[in-house]
């Protein structure tokens, strides 16, 4: 980064630390987060941003009077060493050992220091984080301090406006359930559990349930707003432009009121002391909840809306399945006319491939946008997990590796794919670390396993061909995905802490890798969706049996497989995979790149 930029967060710093003197603070907490708790934010909500200058979509900061905290996992960690200054901040490298969390390390501060006030902005700390942190000040006079003025807004001279777009509706034939059934359902689970108001604080719920969509995020087709839903009206909170025609549409199942009319409506609802909310604890912010008092709540996680746009229904992975044929021509295409501009000596760099692809993605019917930025990482930029600035400068040379991360939200379903490609010719180590990480994505893709497995349990499975070479990664294994809604969406994950059990119907990518810093990385990501596996024995349980049904389509790259390194069952998934992929692509190919997908799909003798 350049010295001006360091100067500027140094200026932050310091103005931040006169505010955080006026409210007696004694630490000052600034999250990645909003108030509906996102992942992906609107440049007016970059506040971690602003004040750190780390752009990572995960990760918080805490200021104190005399330094300054990071707190990353391991897909950021090379990131922040690039991005943030060392001599203003204090990077946690959240994995590394001996590094604390942001709770252990409040914990080991006050030990330090004695009582701490710690200020931070309630409605951008969910009620789950919260509890954790309340539990890490251990001294009785440590407290911790909402406070409802955001203190680096207030620093924030150059923040930009924010913008609101128009909400579009989602029709039923793509979205596969009306309106009304899904409110049923939910209220039917309101009802089942004593609850009179259900909550929903979370963007991509707030679509879902509504069946509206917008573009106030880039890349996620959701609006801000909030909705409350009782159990004879909904009632949506934006400032979207919602017109006549969905208003007259919705009438009889969702109203409108403006976005500032949320915490008011809250309020007269919880001083009619018979309503008992339902709050998602991990979704919804402190503030939130700060403004019904002392009214009953049920707090179990997830909520029902959570739980029910996880499953797909039919229609959503029929239509998924379609857009993932469109994903993969269009990234079939692009690596043919990279190999074709490589053949030619032509210089290609990370930038010009970034374009080339969202060129080709911008061919197909029914795109809408990129689902994320796309990361199109060379060389050793392919160590930072979540590269998201492709550079112009740096070259495609041969004998590197290419990781290219993207995915699109094509009208009614979102994707999501990684494939690491070699420009030339790969090194026997190369080969061998690809093949381990492809072993490792092979190995779950063929997993069968009974209902009411976590991804906690099936985590372990991709892991296990690195583990056995003494390696790991940091990040998940996989995630869930949404239908035209966000490319990360819970409840599920395949992870180390993925604590919910994946149903049929489920969307979860299956992504291991390998990263070194200097060196460069590799991943391997498929989406898959999870279905009921017929023809085997009965479960002693009565279970059903779940499987993993490939949605993805694109080649992995044959030349860094070490085919030997397969054991005859890997080696048949990889060969009924290539295979399945060019047979069902091909149709939708015009030569040249027909005949470059025969060539990538070519097995070995």
């Amino acid at each position: 980064m350049p010295k001006s930029h360091f100067a500027l967060i140094a200026k932050r710093l310091a103005a931040l630390r006169e505010r955080m003197a006026d409210h007696k603070l004694s630490v000052y907490l600034v999250p990645s987060a909003d108030e509906h708790q996102n992942e992906y934010l609107p440049a007016h909500k970059l506040r971690r941003q602003t004040i750190s200058g780390f752009s990572g979509s995960a990760g918080d900061v805490a200021v104190t009077p005399d330094s300054a905290h990071l707190f990353v996992d391991s897909r950021y960690h090379v990131q922040a060493d690039r991005e943030v200054d060392s001599s203003q901040f204090h990077v946690h490298k959240l994995g590394v050992s001996g590094e604390l969390e942001l709770a252990g390390w409040l914990t080991a501060h006050e030990q330090q220091h004695g009582p701490l006030r710690v200020g931070f902005d309630p409605f951008l700390v969910s009620m789950r984080s919260v509890e954790r942190l309340a539990a890490a000040l251990k001294n009785e006079a440590s407290q911790l301090a909402p406070i409802e003025v955001n203190l680096v807004d207030q620093l924030w001279d150059e923040r930009p406006p924010a913008a609101t777009r128009p909400v579009f509706v989602l029709p039923d034939e793509l979205a596969g359930e009306t309106v009304a059934d899904k409110l049923s359902r939910v209220r039917a689970a309101m009802k089942g559990s004593g609850v009179h108001a259900l909550v929903l604080t979370k963007l991509d719920e707030v679509a879902w349930l509504t069946n509206l969509r917008g573009a106030d995020i880039p890349y996620n087709p959701v609006f801000g707003g909030y909705l409350i839903l009782e159990e004879r009206q909904a009632t949506c909170y934006t400032d979207a432009p919602v017109s006549e025609d969905i208003r007259a549409d919705l009438a009889d199942r969702v109203t409108f009121q403006p976005y500032d009319g949320f915490h008011p409506a809250l309020q007269t609802l919880a001083a009619a002391k018979h309503t008992t909310f339902w709050f998602d604890p991990d979704g919804t912010s402190q503030g939130t909840r700060l403004a019904v008092g002392d009214a009953p709540l049920v707090t179990t996680s997830p909520n029902p809306v959570a739980t029910m746009k996880a499953v797909k229904n039919p229609v959503e992975i029929t239509i998924s399945r379609e857009a993932h044929i469109k994903a993969g021509c269009a990234k079939v295409r692009s690596f043919s006319h990279l190999h074709s501009l490589l053949r030619e000596g032509r210089k290609v760099s990370e930038a010009d491939y970034a374009a080339l692809l969202y060129e080709e993605y911008a061919r197909e019917e029914g795109f809408a946008d990129l689902s994320f930025t796309t990361i199109s990482a060379f060389g050793a930029n392919g160590a930072v997990v979540h590269y998201s600035k492709p550079d112009p400068r740096q070259m495609l040379e041969p004998g590197g590796l290419l990781l290219v991360d993207s995915g699109v939200q094509i009208l009614g379903a979102t994707t999501d794919d990684t494939r690491t490609i070699v420009i030339g010719e790969p090194d026997d180590q190369q080969r061998q670390r690809f093949t381990d990480v492809l072993r490792g994505h092979i190995r779950l893709a063929m997993q069968i396993f009974p209902q009411g497995t976590t991804g906690q349990m099936l985590d372990a499975i991709a892991r296990s061909p690195l583990w056995n070479e003494g390696m790991d990664f940091g990040h998940g294994t996989g995630h869930g995905v949404g239908a035209f809604l966000n490319v990360h969406e819970g409840p599920q994950n395949i992870s180390p802490r993925g604590v919910v059990p994946l149903e049929a119907g489920m969307i979860v990518s299956n992504e291991p890798g390998y990263y070194r810093s200097g060196w460069g990385g590799i991943r391997c990501e498929n989406l898959y969706v999870v279905e009921e596996a017929l023809g085997l024995p009965p479960h002693p349980a009565g279970k059903c049996w779940l499987r993993f049904s490939p949605l993805t389509l694109i080649p992995f790259d044959g030349a860094l497989v070490d085919w030997q390194r397969l054991t005859h069952e890997e080696r048949r998934w990889l060969e009924d995979y290539q295979r399945w992929v060019q047979a069902t692509l091909s149709p939708q190919l015009e030569e040249p790149h027909r005949h470059w997908l025969h060539e990538a799909c070519a097995l070995p003798a």
